[in-house]
């Protein structure tokens, strides 16, 4: 099966439906710039995805040199690579608290 064709899902136990968001967190040593993915959602799952993104990410320890930014909601776009993924905002308000 191509790769194109392969369907993401939702990384909620259970859950099954495609993943349609990614909850993620730009990351830096200083040369290499990424990413760094904590879940993958369907719009159902993502408000209790995103908060535990962000308890992960504060008890992520960090290199000297090394950026981790706060996580965000990323919408998933086949055929996208991760720097041109388009923020959610308006699915982290208050989800993080």
């Amino acid at each position: 099966m191509p790769l194109a064709d392969w369907r993401i899902v939702c990384y909620t136990p259970g859950c099954g439906r495609t993943a349609e968001f990614k909850i993620a967190a730009r990351w830096s040593d200083g040369i290499i710039s990424e990413l760094k993915t904590y879940s993958l959602s369907c719009p159902d799952c993502v408000a209790a995805h995103f908060p535990i993104a962000v308890a992960k990410k504060r008890e992520c320890p960090q290199a000297e040199g090394e950026i981790l930014d706060d996580p965000r909601v990323y919408r998933l776009i086949r055929g996208e690579r991760d720097r041109t993924l388009q923020a959610c905002p308006e699915l982290e308000l208050g989800a993080g608290e």
